[in-house]
């Protein structure tokens, strides 16, 4: 029970850089993250915050213009409730009396340079949805120069392709959720797109799953596609909401997703830490004209 309420306590304070393998080296991750195609992977911050206790991702997909998930710039008050779970009493925090933050507390920053937003567009369904539509561009003030973008993803054939998602979030081993750290360490890690669903938009669906498939049990941790694992098997954590999914097509990197998060299966998490647990990012193919429209 010491072990459910440890874990709860997690869930509460980081819901949603990333989780990864607890048999490859950390450095493994970083050193993929420091390649000079996720240069375009950015960071999230207010002024309150230093650098390295940002609170989200994002992805520089031209020189003045970012794509990130629209909930980084939701502000709300808290009201505390007690609940009982499993017989354990349990204080929970619910956000109240929502509201779009102020652009100008924000900094995207790429390459260890701050840049401030001119403007900040929530996809218009966002704030009427119960989490759907999680997606907003932000226009820079100044362009960000000698970083290359990944173009956009237009074809609806993401599934069973291998990606690779880089962000600035929580970082622990999967085996070791009660050790999860907020250094936000820029890192890159791979999976697999086992699965297209969610709400849908001119008969397209919006969003796009895998799950963390663990390296030696196969039979306690696969939710959907494959149980094989890849080499840097990955999954996302709080703060790396807003980074980017890529996959690499005739040699050149596309952007194919945004994290918008997943939540986490308590159960799932007592049994067997990260492994198990869904990662869920919103489709850009079905939101690339509502992105080009913007842009104009």
């Amino acid at each position: 029970m010491k072990l459910r309420a440890a874990l709860l306590f997690v869930i509460v304070v980081i819901t949603t850089s990333g989780i990864i393998r607890h048999d490859v080296p950390d450095e493994a991750y970083i050193k993929f993250a420091q390649q000079p195609q996720f240069d375009c992977a950015g960071l999230v911050t207010t002024p309150q915050q230093k650098d390295e206790d940002g609170g989200g991702s994002c992805v520089l997909i031209s020189k003045k213009y970012v794509l990130t998930a629209a909930h980084i710039f939701i502000e709300s008050d808290t009201k505390s409730d007690t609940i009982e779970y499993n017989g354990m009493p349990m204080v929970v925090y619910t956000p109240i009396n929502k509201h779009v933050a102020e652009v100008s507390k924000f900094n995207f920053i790429f390459d260890n340079v701050p840049y401030k937003a001119k403007r900040v567009t929530l996809h218009p369904m966002y704030l009427d949805s119960n989490g759907n539509y999680d997606i907003a561009l932000v226009e820079l003030q100044k362009p960000v120069k000698d970083i290359d973008f990944p173009k956009l993803n237009t074809a609806f054939n993401e599934l069973n392709s291998k990606v690779v998602g880089v962000g600035f979030g929580a970082f622990c081993r999967a085996n070791l959720p009660g050790e999860l750290s907020s250094d936000h360490l820029k890192i890159a890690g791979e999976n697999i797109i086992d699965s297209i669903g969610g709400y849908t938009i001119n008969n397209q669906a919006a969003m796009l799953y895998f799950d963390f498939d663990h390296p030696t049990d196969t039979t306690c941790c696969n939710k959907m596609g494959s149980p094989i694992p890849e080499t840097l098997e990955y999954i996302t954590a709080g703060g790396d909401s807003g980074c980017g999914l890529f996959r690499q097509k005739n040699e050149e990197w596309e952007l194919i997703g945004i994290c918008s998060g997943g939540g986490v299966n308590v159960d799932q998490l007592i049994k067997s830490g990260y492994y198990g647990q869904i990662a869920s990012f919103t489709r850009v193919s079905t939101f690339y004209n509502w992105i080009q429209q913007e842009m104009k």
